[in-house]
């Protein structure tokens, strides 16, 4: 009997849903008034805008399978302890994501229940019931940067940048006197994990510190509209294969890895501005060339650090090579310190210096001729 009246429930709910899809508006007043009154007009279909996107091409199927190999999933980064925490949940969570956006406030109580990255997170779902739903929740017109105000203009990855940017590292340096003494207690002095945006900005604005030495300058990926991260990692995968975890909105330039010759670049990013790249094999060569040299030197610097005693066996900062603490402080100088936090910024943007290379390369030269002097 039980069954018999759930069954009639959702009996009635479905037909009650059917009824309110199928039209809207006005029905007229002589068509209310029985046999004898006049048709009404009716309204507008109720599906009208949900087939805009909810179509039988199967395009959101595809977005949606792509999307389940994204890092933003398989990372682990967006659920438990971070997404859990205050502010860090404005960038762990697709909740506290969407808060800084509509506030602009940073450093928000976690939700109740945090979600991973999905749908919401990036784009205004559900609020006309058009094709505008897909629109970036970031404008296209320009992001503020947290660690020196700059405003940055990086078109549709603006909405990329919201969260990958670099914090405000204490302390912040004055590079007018490079011999002032600074105290560093925090061993995980540096941008914090996610400085990409702030590479991409570049000279002048990135918030890293541009030691004396060789002149900077940005490449091409920092200087051309054309080139952000979107371009890159969410370039067509077209002629892969159907690898739904290469490129578009799984946000992979490339699958497999470095350690057992399985990467596989995702060439479609690259044929724009690189045109002697022709297919998935030429783009993967050539960034494998570049990562080598490029890690090399990021290397040379962070072995100079460790020499110095100022990084862990764990690449941490450290004093004396021990885990800096407030009980166990860096004291050191503007100069040092800069060449430390400039160190953390190549590493964590995490590209092999790709993102912005000859800027990133100035970075990592005259960082390291700073701590040989």
């Amino acid at each position: 009997m039980k069954n018999f009246i759930k069954f009639l429930s959702i009996l009635t709910i479905a037909l009650f849903t059917i009824t309110s899809c199928s039209k809207t508006g006005d029905t007229g007043a002589a068509g209310a008034a029985g046999a004898n009154g006049e048709d009404g007009i009716d309204g507008t279909d109720g599906t009208a805008g949900c087939v805009q996107c909810h179509s039988a091409d199967e395009d959101m199927q595809v977005k949606s399978a792509q999307w389940v190999n994204s890092v933003h999933v398989t990372g682990g980064h967006m659920t438990g302890y971070y997404a859990s925490r205050d502010g860090c949940a404005d960038c762990h969570s697709s909740q506290g994501f969407q808060e800084v956006v509509a506030t602009g406030n940073w450093d928000n109580p976690a939700p109740s229940s945090p979600l991973p990255a999905n749908c919401y997170t990036c784009h205004e779902i559900h609020e006309t019931y058009t094709e505008a739903d897909w629109a970036f929740r970031v404008a296209d017109d320009g992001i503020e940067l947290m660690v020196n105000e700059h405003v940055t203009n990086q078109n549709d990855a603006n909405t990329c940048v919201q969260c990958h940017q670099s914090r405000i590292a204490e302390p912040v340096l004055d590079l007018a006197n490079l011999a002032t003494e600074v105290t560093i207690t925090n061993k995980r002095y540096g941008p914090h994990h996610g400085p990409q945006g702030n590479m991409q900005a570049g000279m002048g604005n990135s918030g890293a510190y541009e030691l004396a030495g060789n002149d900077y300058a940005n490449s091409m990926h920092a200087t051309s509209a054309d080139v952000n991260c979107v371009s890159c990692h969410m370039a067509s995968a077209a002629g892969s294969g159907g690898n739904l975890a290469l490129g578009e909105h799984s946000k992979n330039v490339g699958t497999g890895s470095w350690d057992d010759d399985t990467r596989s670049i995702n060439a479609n990013g690259c044929v724009t501005c690189h045109t002697d790249i022709t297919d998935n094999s030429s783009a993967t060569a050539f960034v494998a060339a570049a990562r080598e040299t490029n890690l090399a030197a990021i290397a040379e610097l962070g072995a100079k650090l460790y020499e110095l005693g100022y990084l862990d066996d764990d690449n941490y900062v450290a004093s004396g090579n021990v885990t800096v603490s407030s009980d166990n402080p860096l004291v050191t100088t503007t100069e040092h310190a800069a060449a430390i936090y400039n160190y953390k910024f190549v590493s964590e943007d995490n590209s092999a210096l790709i993102h912005n290379p000859m800027y990133a390369k100035s970075l990592v030269a005259n960082s390291l001729a700073a701590l040989q002097e």
